[in-house]
């Protein structure tokens, strides 16, 4: 029990971390596309008699460097490419698992509907080692990422390699979801990359607290839901999605007092300064934008500092 409530503490931490920036950019859609083509990799491994996590960590690795070649067709939207890429990978791993049934001869339901429960110490350390090295590389990146999240355009003026900071982002997804594996399952890894960043997003307007309370939220769900998946013989993947839905389904009445205070705020006229922790996510355009390193660029002014410098002229 003490395996399985660490592994459910660390996916609970790492997936909505990395899921912030998943929701920010709008491909929600992408996360459950990875977690499909991620069957291939599960299907070669277990062919091949290597770990599983590698081969779908190997599968996901692919997939984003397809995404990213993908994209460079200027013709192409985004939506149609993860499709493609979903439907390539996805199509691959059925036609390994219905012609190689015998030979695999493992239970691969275990790995899209999750199994917390047989998480061993080996799966509990290789879990937690490549949550660390995910975490790691965002916060290694995320002033990079805000900005090209936010303005690609002007992030690429300034000199942030937009592509780059799209193919590390595929690929921390594709290391959330195989870090989901035991946990969660294939199916229901997406679950905990998308909802408590969508209830983090009811809850605050701000960049950083929404991460903190992401990840609030995904470790919470996880040792609720696996509590209460012990006590009702309920399958944990799926018990601990429904917890974190009905933290969202709960957060959809917080907002309103919010949304109220926020509007007498920018009436008053107050903003936050861009690049520091309180930088609110809806980017106001009137507000200057911060360079890769959070600093405003030279000669920017301040919102009002026009009005105010216009007033010391006229005036006596």
């Amino acid at each position: 029990m003490l395996r399985a409530l660490g592994a459910v503490v660390v996916i609970g931490a790492f997936s909505p971390m990395v899921g912030v920036w998943i929701v920010l950019r709008r491909l929600s859609y992408l996360g459950d596309a990875m977690s499909h083509a991620l069957l291939a990799g599960v299907a070669v491994s277990l062919l091949l008699g290597i770990s599983i996590s590698a081969g779908a960590l190997a599968a996901g690795l692919a997939m984003a460097g397809l995404l990213s070649l993908l994209s460079l067709h200027p013709r192409l939207a985004v939506e149609s490419v993860i499709g493609v890429a979903e439907t390539a990978l996805f199509g691959i791993g059925l036609i390994l698992v219905s012609r190689y049934s015998d030979q695999i001869g493992y239970d691969l339901p275990h790995f899209l509907l999750g199994q917390v429960s047989t998480t061993t110490r080996g799966d509990l350390v290789a879990n937690s080692v490549l949550a660390v090295i995910g975490a790691a590389l965002v916060l290694a990146v995320f002033h990079d990422l805000r900005a090209a999240t936010f303005d690609p355009v002007h992030a690429a003026l300034v000199g942030i390699r937009t592509g780059l900071l799209t193919w590390l982002l595929l690929s921390l997804l594709a290391v959330a979801i195989v870090v989901s594996l035991q946990t969660v399952g294939l199916l229901m890894s997406v679950a905990m990359l998308v909802v408590p960043p969508v209830a983090a997003r009811l809850l605050t307007d701000r960049l950083v607290p929404m991460t903190v309370v992401a990840m609030a939220i995904g470790v919470g769900s996880g040792v609720v839901g696996l509590t209460a998946s012990y006590h009702l013989e309920s399958p944990p993947g799926a018990t601990i999605s429904l917890v974190a839905v009905a933290v969202l389904m709960a957060a959809l009445f917080a907002p309103a007092e919010r949304r109220r205070r926020r509007g007498r705020r920018h009436a008053g006229g107050l903003t936050s300064p861009a690049g520091s922790t309180r930088e609110e996510l809806p980017c106001d355009e009137s507000e200057d934008r911060p360079n890769r390193h959070g600093r405003r660029q030279p000669g920017r002014s301040r919102p009002g500092s026009e009005r105010s410098s216009t007033s010391a002229k006229t005036s006596p």
